[in-house]
């Protein structure tokens, strides 16, 4: 050991009142031995500084007391480690890596932050322990300055990049292993809540790390083509859910092509959110998602979940398609067949298939949503008022009878066209 120049490290010392320590006592009184009290103390305060900032900059990593003292422990025992390898002058290797970071690590992997996320945490942590470090060198003598500051550089970004590579390695077998061990349990789960049969609520939202007796909203998240990688679909359903900013997420890979989505509120969802998601992304091409009715209990999982099957069944234009804006024709078209035949019957030749039929079918419907108003479906159309008058003259022509006092038969039909094929 470099006594004269590594011997600043042993002046280390905190600024003010200490937190309680989060490691084990055995860790630290073991580190008390190798680096004295003022590192020890200087190491633990600083930790407890790093955790706040890791959390403001990665969220993911909080969500109280529990998962805020895991990361502390975690870092107070990496800081601990850079310490006695720099006064040691030890080579950083993956062994080196602390036991505590690699056990904080696993426990991310389980609460399904993603990989990331867990690396920017690391990178985050090891810039604040340099800056703290080279802080503390400028009380030092110019030649151990010079000696020293290179050094301390070199060695913590070799540390960074072994500790960030040990730990992704951990954080991959952990996450295997923890798929392996809980992913039959929790499908097994789902697929009696679809099936709708009873479980036990509080065991089953144990299991599955998503509160069953929250009010749920599920989504269907869907590629619409074989080329779209399945890591697509995966990702973009972990965004969607955590955009709702819900109070419980369940994401299931059902296929490679399709993930189902349940975001979880304790009161109802905040309004708006579906207008919110649609302004706030844009899925990758190839990927669109429905969304169910909101729903209570072990119940609701199922009766959202199917709600927002039948809205991707039958939803029109858009990249995210509503239950609440396709209720109607899901019901109507709940028997494909009889749907088509009354459509048949009830529109005739309107019902053709060119764009010039299409375009009086979508006035005729719209003008007939809006009590008949040409000038209300004039204003959502963004066509002339007129032009709507002309296009309704028109397919009453094709129809070969005006529209009538209970037009509901011809609405019903007009609702089904757009959902065959």
């Amino acid at each position: 050991m470099n006594v004269p120049s590594a011997a600043w490290l042993l002046r280390l010392a905190p600024r003010g009142e200490v937190p309680e320590p989060a490691s084990p006592s055995a860790v630290l009184a073991a580190a008390d031995a190798r680096l004295g009290p003022g590192p020890v103390g200087w190491a633990v305060e600083l930790a407890h500084r790093m955790t706040e900032e890791v959390i403001e900059q990665v969220p993911e990593h909080g969500g109280g007391p529990a998962p805020f003292e895991t990361l502390r422990r975690s870092i107070e025992a990496t800081v601990l480690t850079a310490l006695d390898g720099l006064l040691r002058e030890v080579p950083p290797t993956p062994d080196l890596v602390a036991p505590a970071a690699v056990e904080g690590d696993a426990e991310h992997a389980r609460r399904g932050i993603a990989l990331d996320r867990v690396l920017r945490g690391v990178r985050l942590g090891h810039a604040m322990l340099h800056r703290a470090l080279i802080e503390a060198l400028e009380a030092e003598p110019e030649e151990v300055r010079a000696a020293e500051g290179r050094r301390v550089t070199e060695s913590l970004f070799t540390y960074a990049d072994v500790q960030a590579s040990r730990l992704a390695e951990e954080y991959i077998a952990e996450r295997e292993r923890w798929r392996a061990g809980s992913a039959a349990a929790r499908r097994r789960i789902i697929d009696d809540l679809l099936a709708g049969r009873a479980v036990a609520a509080e065991k089953s939202s144990r299991t599955l790390g998503y509160e069953l007796r929250h009010r749920h909203r599920a989504f269907v998240v869907s590629a619409t083509g074989p080329d779209t990688p399945s890591e697509a679909v995966q990702r973009f359903a972990e965004t969607l859910g955590q955009a709702t900013g819900s109070q419980g997420l369940l994401v299931v890979r059902a296929d490679p092509r399709e993930a189902w989505v349940w975001a979880g509120w304790a009161a109802h969802p905040p309004a708006g959110l579906i207008s919110g998601l649609r302004h706030r992304l844009e899925p990758p091409e190839g990927l669109t998602a429905a969304a169910g009715p909101v729903s209570p209990g072990p119940a609701g999982v199922r009766r959202s979940h199917l709600g927002a099957r039948e809205a991707a069944r039958v939803g029109r234009a858009g990249w995210l398609a509503d239950y609440a804006e396709n209720r109607v024709p899901a019901l109507i078209t709940a028997d494909a067949e009889q749907a088509r035949w009354f459509a048949e019957e009830t529109l005739g030749r309107l019902l053709g298939g060119d764009a010039r039929s299409g375009e009086l079918r979508e006035t005729l419907r719209v003008y007939l949503a809006c009590g008949r108003s040409p000038q209300r479906t004039a204003g959502l159309l963004h066509i002339a008022r007129n032009t709507v008058v002309y296009r309704v003259r028109a397919a009453e022509e094709i129809l070969g009878r005006p529209i009538g006092d209970d037009p509901l038969e011809i609405r019903l039909a007009l609702e089904i066209a757009p959902t065959l094929p």
